[in-house]
């Protein structure tokens, strides 16, 4: 019977302290919400920024390398205009 009395007023015991704890638990627990959706928010947001720039720097490299190849093409055209140019004076310096 004592031992019935115990477990029984255990759990009164148990009880009323969780009734007297209960608003402290919920606000608790709204703040562990609030805490975890503001931090998804965030690593969202950083996953967007970093998307973005990604994106940028992608663009800077195709626009860089894109000009490279153009500059490469200039250059060698002007190589090769000024080696015609070359051939046509030692031609003409041959046949005086």
């Amino acid at each position: 019977m004592e031992n019935k009395e115990q477990i029984g007023g255990f759990f009164e015991v148990f009880l009323s302290k969780l009734k007297e704890q209960s608003f402290v638990i919920v606000l608790m627990l709204i703040g562990l919400y609030a805490q975890n959706s503001s931090f998804n928010e965030r690593i969202a947001t950083h996953r967007s920024i970093q998307e973005k720039q990604q994106e940028y720097i992608d663009k800077l490299i195709q626009d860089e390398r894109t000009r490279l190849l153009e500059r490469e093409k200039y250059l060698m055209e002007q190589r090769d205009k000024y080696v015609e140019e070359i051939m046509i004076e030692l031609k003409n310096r041959s046949d005086k």
